[in-house]
């Protein structure tokens, strides 16, 4: 599934249920994952009812649920071809400042 014409609201929630399918294929009750998330049972309510959390509880949820390597290429910067290989190795370090 692409999430191009969702909004944040809406990917949200698919991410919420998502996590809460797979907390329930583990036969892992809210006060369990909660536990090994280190995080409040409240936490875990709210991001599987798709209301949203801090990134670090989402992460110590899907810690929880065995799937933090989901995201080892989550917001990795993949080339398409050789230009881009060789852009990365000179990448900029921070962004310039527009001038009017």
């Amino acid at each position: 599934m692409r999430f191009d014409f969702y909004t944040p609201s809406e990917v949200t929630q698919i991410l919420g249920e998502r996590l809460k399918k797979r907390r329930l294929i583990l036969n892992l009750t809210q006060t369990t994952l909660a536990e090994r998330a280190g995080v409040g049972i409240s936490t875990i309510i709210r991001i599987e009812s798709g209301q949203g959390g801090t990134l670090d509880n989402v992460v110590r949820m899907a810690i929880g649920l065995g799937l933090i390597n989901e995201f080892a290429e989550l917001f990795d910067i993949a080339p398409a071809n050789i230009k881009e290989v060789m852009e990365q190795k000179n990448l900029r370090q921070r962004a310039s400042t527009k001038t009017s």
